[in-house]
């Protein structure tokens, strides 16, 4: 979840793309690669939660991930219309607003009903949203859990105040780990957002060593960002703007591609490769950096590199950290990339 707010620039960037996926209207007039409207995109449309395809497993995190923009009660208040809504039977989907394949739907439902949510798989936290009753609880032979939210309605949706066994709670994610034994989980609802949940340290807890927030990396490269070309004095910069359906085909099998910065200096710390749509992908390369354009220091050297796929972006770490005005590719064997970062 951190992660995805870096890429947008940050927890601020991240709660404006959310409100933007919820805010624009799913027509059902887009089919892409599909070649005609298929049934999720009906449903999504007819369910009227922007561009939510709650019919659809892969959207059932999305509603979620307000918690990870600092903006909890935006997950509170779209969890809850989802749950009062979009499983009443009546009209869409009998009870079930998609295809119940594996007992996803059921299980979002219950798991939303409580409060709590996997948010992100491999992890022991549980997200915290809005529990839809008064009180719930769960038998489990290890120790009941029991949900407590008194004043609960279809009005008071909004989390004012957590207590884990008796203790506050200020994050967004509980640790299953306190809940292994049973245990019980305090909620104060109401009728409007509260500050609880979007302090600095609020969020839930991402992959990182201790409570340290990495920093966003950003793309150093790109459209008005420099310039490329290619060592046969072709334009390159198909290479560098972000959409692998640019492709560029080289007439030497063993090419530079040479990237200038408009803003003088970088220091970049990662680069990428993406592979072309046909065979000839680079397996040994280097990549270079200099401030005149005569003096080149390695920074990476590659060997034996294989592309698994078609159109497969793979990223680099750099080994010799350097900061230049320019860096280049140079390529020992066939390159068929369509996209260097």
């Amino acid at each position: 979840g951190q992660g995805l707010a870096n890429l947008y620039g940050g927890q601020k960037a991240l709660e404006q793309k959310l409100d933007q996926f919820f805010a624009t209207p799913e027509n059902a007039d887009r089919p892409g690669g599909y070649g005609g409207t298929i049934h999720e995109m009906l449903e999504a449309s007819a369910v009227r939660m922007g561009q939510l395809g709650m019919s659809n497993q892969p959207s059932h995190h999305i509603p979620y991930m307000y918690d990870y923009a600092g903006a909890p009660s935006k997950t509170q208040a779209i969890v809850r219309e989802i749950l009062q809504r979009l499983y009443v039977g009546d009209e869409i989907g009998q009870g079930y607003p998609g295809d119940e394949d594996n007992g996803e739907m059921s299980s979002w439902y219950i798991l939303s009903s409580l409060g709590i949510y996997p948010l992100q798989a491999g992890s022991s936290n549980w997200a915290i949203g809005s529990p839809q009753f008064a009180q719930m609880t769960v038998h489990r032979e290890s120790g009941d859990i029991v949900v407590n939210a008194p004043g609960n309605s279809t009005k008071n949706v909004y989390v004012q105040s957590v207590k884990v066994n008796g203790k506050t709670q200020q994050g967004v994610s509980i640790d299953s780990s306190v809940l292994d034994h049973g245990g019980t989980i305090d909620f104060q609802m109401g009728p409007n957002p509260s500050s609880w949940g979007t302090g600095k340290n609020d969020a839930p807890s991402s992959l990182t060593k201790g409570n340290e927030v990495p920093k966003p990396l950003q793309d150093t490269t790109g459209p008005g960002l420099g310039t490329a070309t290619a060592s046969d004095g072709q334009d390159a910069s198909k290479l560098f703007d972000d959409s692998s359906t640019t492709q560029m085909t080289f007439t030497d099998g063993t090419p530079q591609v040479n990237w200038v910065f408009r803003s003088g200096k970088q220091m970049p710390t990662y680069y990428t490769l993406t592979s072309g749509a046909s065979a000839g992908d680079p397996t040994d390369w280097k990549l270079q950096g200099s401030n005149d354009g005569i003096t080149w220091t390695t920074v990476d050297s590659r060997k034996g590199e294989v592309f698994a796929s078609r159109g497969q972006t793979r990223p680099f770490k750099i080994g010799n950290l350097g900061k230049f005005a320019r860096f280049r590719l140079v390529v020992n064997k066939t390159l068929g990339a369509a996209q260097t970062n």
